[in-house]
């Protein structure tokens, strides 16, 4: 049996198993049980970006030997900058994402739903467990390796009814960002300033969940009905029509098939999808400040204190998050985008205040709250939903994969700018510094360059809608 023949047999074999997987009927509420669990896989996933931040202080404090438990000391300042130029080497993973992301166009949604929970979970397992500052950052680099490819929001673009995308999508981030409360009073249950290790304790149970529902969803959730649909059509394509097609998609730069590099043609030569890279590119140089909140917040209050912020802010991010993508699905993505810049901004600006004039954990934590609320909202909006919603569906995964490393690549403008200033700049200065031109910017190609989204069917793009 030569090559084709084991292709064109492995392929027949696909099909059937996916006609069998479609042809099952759907229980009664499935919809409301998948987006319970996907939700929780949310859960995990937010609480993973946000752990790392929370806990660098008592982190650093523990595996640096810093006895003076001060974040303005020169051990403190020696510690941070020994791992912050692996935060921003671990931007170097999003090269590999868009080809580990691209697989998930091929073998399904659902297999990669779990290596990503799972992922997540060990790499909070190694840092939990970590008794040097290597096995730290090889912690840390796995969790930054894994979050970033939120393949639960393309299962809930995928499962969820058209005219309720955004709104489904928000809304389970917004009750996963309320729940990275749970940072806050696990820590105020296990953090001791006093006991060097307690941060430990604080990783077990979001290490746990992770691991279980990880395993859990690959047997309750089932492949996502537009992945189903698009390669079904393509397995049933005769050699002919693929090769007709193959011709097609050379000449407008999308296939049937995703992958990296086609997804970089398309990208490059579709116009919608360049400005959508390009405003994308220029918003995420101000998302470097999600990393040190935690330093300037420690610096201004005690870590009892800096507990309670870590509880107040989440509840305030979920609900800015909740309520855009109401707006969303309602005012349009390019229109909800500027509220939540503007609130980006202005929470920022609130939370400086707050801790260098001494408001107080709430207040600190309200605006901290708003916003990374409107910040992270945004996020979404551009590097997700718009381009999401400008591929075909046989490459939207790896649009969705190549665009995100190419968008994230902006992170090393603001980082790099923050690592060389914090020597000469107090860090809540800078935040205020380098985010207010970067998204002025973003927000400007967005609205004059890229079209609106909305209301567009996932199913019926085509290389040609956004011309």
């Amino acid at each position: 049996m030569d090559k084709k023949e084991k292709l064109a047999l492995r392929e027949q074999k696909e099909l059937a198993r996916l006609d069998r997987e479609a042809a099952r009927p759907q229980f009664a509420h499935y919809l409301l049980f998948v987006m319970v669990v996907l939700t929780v896989i949310y859960i995990v996933d937010e609480i993973t970006s946000n752990m790392n931040a929370a806990m660098q202080p008592y982190v650093l404090f523990d595996l640096f030997s810093i006895t003076s438990r001060s974040v303005n000391s020169p051990e403190y300042t020696g510690a941070i900058n020994t791992v912050a130029p692996w935060q921003v080497a671990s931007n170097l993973f999003l090269i590999i994402s868009p080809f580990y992301k691209a697989l998930s166009d091929k073998y399904g949604r659902r297999l990669f739903l779990m290596i990503n929970t799972i992922g997540m979970g060990v790499g909070m397992l190694i840092v939990m467990t970590s008794q040097s500052v290597v096995q730290y950052i090889l912690g840390m680099l796995a969790m930054m390796f894994f979050t970033p490819n939120d393949m639960q929001v393309l299962y809930i673009m995928e499962t969820a009814p058209k005219s309720k995308r955004a709104t489904y999508s928000f809304v389970a981030k917004g009750i996963a960002l309320i729940s990275v409360s749970l940072i806050g009073v696990l820590s105020r249950a296990f953090l001791r300033e006093d006991v060097p290790g307690s941060w430990r304790m604080v990783y077990l149970i979001p290490v746990v969940v992770a691991i279980v529902i990880g395993l859990m969803s690959y047997f309750l959730v089932r492949e996502t009905p537009v992945f189903l649909q698009q390669r079904r059509a393509f397995l049933s394509l005769s050699p002919e029509e693929r090769l007709a097609r193959a011709e097609a998609d050379r000449k407008t730069g999308a296939a049937e098939e995703g992958g990296v590099f086609r997804a970089l043609k398309f990208i490059f030569t579709n116009r919608q999808l360049r400005w959508i890279l390009i405003a994308g590119f220029l918003f995420f140089a101000t998302t470097f400040y999600t990393s040190y909140y935690a330093t300037v917040l420690e610096g201004a209050m005690s870590t009892e204190l800096v507990a309670v912020a870590l509880i107040v802010y989440p509840f305030f991010n979920g609900l800015v998050t909740i309520a855009s993508g109401f707006f969303s699905d309602r005012m349009g993505r390019k229109k909800v985008c500027v509220l939540l810049g503007g609130l980006a901004l202005v929470g920022l600006g609130l939370f400086v205040a707050a801790c260098r004039l001494g408001w107080g954990p709430v207040a600190a934590g309200i605006a901290y709250g708003c916003s990374i609320g409107g910040l992270w909202s945004m996020s979404d909006t551009i590097i997700l939903t718009m381009p999401a919603e400008s591929s075909p569906s046989g490459m939207r995964s790896s649009v969705m994969g190549t665009i995100s490393v190419l968008i994230g690549a902006g992170m090393f403008i603001g980082q790099i700018l923050f690592i060389v200033l914090q020597n000469f700049l107090p860090m809540d200065v800078l935040f205020l510094l380098i985010c207010l031109p970067f998204m002025a910017l973003s927000l400007l190609v967005l609205l004059t360059k890229v079209k609106e989204t909305r209301d567009v069917d996932l199913d019926s793009i085509t290389a040609d809608t956004y011309r």
